[in-house]
């Protein structure tokens, strides 16, 4: 692979719209999801999106996204250029990585390394990312798939809602045990790990995107008090939500 030029980016504004026409772009694009909610067109297919989604786009497609009015998408990219194009001509166009911090690592070090223009580091952290997205084993369909699915948007779209795990179980008609355990298969972690996630990107994205109050935003993600909602966050982040949004 003979990289000519890359560069990082990233999109988390208000109202955020993207369309790219045929053949308007000279290269690739590494397109991920950090954190809210939208939608993507490319060509005739259609994802609903949200954290730990990653496209490859080559731009032989129409491409058209847009986000969710109430949950502002956080999108980071790295946009690329090759010499010998045809090398990447059978990845596929999108992959989910529910363990998405080792992704989300090779982003930041890439965008590091741009930061102090070390153009070598840069290339080493494309290719690791290219790599890690090419050997993605595609999500196999099986019988809990879809309304582990359908639960896993609900957690995303709703994450103030108190669930029980008893009765989610109870709506697939399995034990909490079973159901824990088959959500972990499909998902990587357990239903409550990944609600609280959820919550976790919520309020990332309220923080960097909304005037509302800390007391309101922790009400938005589930949390019944400031003080629980306080140390929540900055366990998973390390700041406060004060700083954070600083």
């Amino acid at each position: 692979m003979d990289i000519v030029s890359m560069h990082h980016g990233k999109h988390c504004v208000p109202e955020w719209k993207w369309n790219v026409p045929i053949g308007c772009h000279p290269g690739f694009t590494l397109w991920s999801i950090w954190g809210g909610e939208g939608q993507m067109k490319l060509g005739n297919n259609c994802y609903r999106l949200s954290v730990g989604d990653v496209f490859f786009i080559n731009y032989k497609s129409e491409v058209d996204a847009f986000q969710s009015e109430h949950a502002s998408l956080d999108v980071r990219y790295i946009d690329f250029t090759l010499r010998n194009p045809e090398i990447l001509s059978d990845l596929p166009e999108h992959r989910h990585f529910d363990q998405f911090h080792f992704v989300l690592e090779l982003f930041n070090r890439f965008r590091a390394a741009e930061e102090r223009n070390n153009q070598a580091q840069m290339e080493i952290w494309l290719r690791a990312l290219i790599t890690e997205y090419q050997t993605k084993a595609p999500v196999s369909s099986g019988a809990y798939t879809k309304p582990i699915d359908e639960l896993c948007r609900m957690f995303q779209q709703q994450p103030q809602h108190p669930y029980d795990m008893s009765e989610l179980a109870k709506s697939l008609s399995l034990t909490t045990d079973h159901f824990i355990r088959i959500f972990k298969q499909e998902r990587g972690i357990t239903p409550y790990s990944y609600l609280q996630r959820c919550r976790l990107e919520t309020a990332k994205t309220l923080l960097r995107m909304s005037t509302l109050s800390i007391t309101d935003i922790a009400s938005s993600c589930g949390f019944s008090d400031i003080y629980n909602f306080s140390r929540f966050f900055q366990s998973k982040t390390g700041l406060s939500p004060r700083k954070f949004r600083s």
